[in-house]
């Protein structure tokens, strides 16, 4: 019997010249087989150099509604960006659905023009997903859905069943995972059947790795991680507490690549599914 498939995917590419670098040492030494894009992030060009010189890196775009400037003019997005700036979290975004301040055609404009980006830097798009997971939102999944239909996208991250239950994020997304999953499913669309890693979202150490590893369950599984050298820099953006060097080590660990052997794990991409 075949053993468990995983995708080790790589947030938060194009966001700094750190976690670009970070990315690229994850997949060229370590286990990382996929990286998510965000298109209007500060060092996006430097990404997309970065991905078209690892062309077995797979690309997707990491479609970004919160905390960055958006990509078209403020004038064209009076709702989503009236200021020219994109809601700073995922929960003033939801707010502002719920009371219905968001014009859902913006939101399908400015996501096109993202993945457009992405494609017009000459890299194939295999996948899309979200910064914050904010595309499982069930007002903003359809959107995504219609954007990964127009632009022929094959998998949306929206996995059955979210691992391990421990702490705030892992639970809000459990909530959504399952319904998102099956209507991802529906419209013909492939993601992974377990997501891993939100719990360990910005402190995925070694030790937390193999513990992950141990006890991978059959079937294909992704597992977040959020690599990137000079912590210390990249906090001086980005302040959310990540240990981001910690990662790149644990996704270039001896010790984790000799588990992966060990147990059999079939390391894929979402092209695979």
């Amino acid at each position: 019997m075949s053993g468990p498939r995983l995708i080790v995917n790589a947030d938060d590419l194009g966001l700094h010249p750190g976690i670009n670098a970070g990315v690229l040492k994850a997949h060229l030494d370590g286990i990382v087989t996929s990286a998510s894009l965000s298109p209007n992030g500060a060092a996006f060009e430097d990404a997309a150099g970065l991905a078209r010189s690892a062309p077995a890196l797979e690309i997707g775009v990491h479609l970004t509604l919160v905390g960055e400037a958006p990509l078209l003019a403020a004038a064209a997005l009076p709702t989503l960006a009236p200021e020219g700036r994109l809601p700073g979290s995922f929960a003033v975004l939801f707010r502002r659905l719920l009371l219905g301040r968001i014009r859902p055609d913006e939101v399908g404009r400015e996501l096109e023009e993202q993945v457009t980006r992405v494609r017009d830097a000459g890299l194939q798009v295999a996948h899309l997903d979200s910064h914050q997971h904010v595309h499982l939102h069930p007002v903003l999944l359809p959107i995504v859905l219609e954007v990964a239909r127009r632009f022929d996208v094959r998998a949306v991250r929206a996995a059955s069943r979210v691992a391990p239950l421990s702490g705030l994020r892992p639970a809000l997304l459990s909530l959504v995972a399952g319904p998102a999953a099956r209507r991802v499913r529906r419209c013909g669309l492939a993601s992974a059947d377990v997501l891993l890693g939100a719990a360990e979202t910005g402190r995925l150490d070694e030790e937390r790795l193999l513990g992950l590893l141990s006890g991978l369950p059959r079937g294909t599984s992704e597992l977040l991680c959020h690599p990137g050298t000079g912590s210390a820099s990249i906090a001086e953006s980005y302040p959310w507490g990540f240990r981001w060097d910690d990662e790149v080590q644990a996704l270039t660990s001896p010790r984790v690549r000799a588990a992966v052997a060990e147990a059999g794990i079939r390391l894929i991409s979402h092209r695979d599914l």
